[in-house]
C-alpha cells in the first residue's frame, strides 16, 4: 500500500489575536471589525497603517503602540 501524500494547508491568521481562519476575505473582514475600528468615530479601516493615517488626519492624534 502507498503513502498517501497529505499536503498541509496554510489557513490567513491574524497578527493582532493570533486566531487562523477559513480564507483571506474572513480574515479582513474580522480585522476590520476587531482590530482596525476608530476608538473616536467608530470608522472601521483595512490596515494598521490607514488607521494611523486616519486618526492623524482626521482627530490630529497619534497612535501609540
Amino acid at each position: 500500500m502507498a503513502k498517501k501524500n497529505k499536503k498541509k494547508v496554510i489557513r490567513p491568521w491574524c497578527w493582532y489575536c493570533e486566531r487562523d481562519f477559513e480564507d483571506e476575505k474572513v480574515l479582513i473582514s474580522h480585522q476590520r471589525a476587531k482590530h482596525f475600528k476608530c476608538n473616536h468615530c467608530s470608522k472601521k479601516l483595512n490596515t494598521a497603517g490607514g488607521m494611523a493615517v486616519h486618526v492623524m488626519q482626521v482627530h490630529k492624534e497619534t497612535i501609540s503602540t
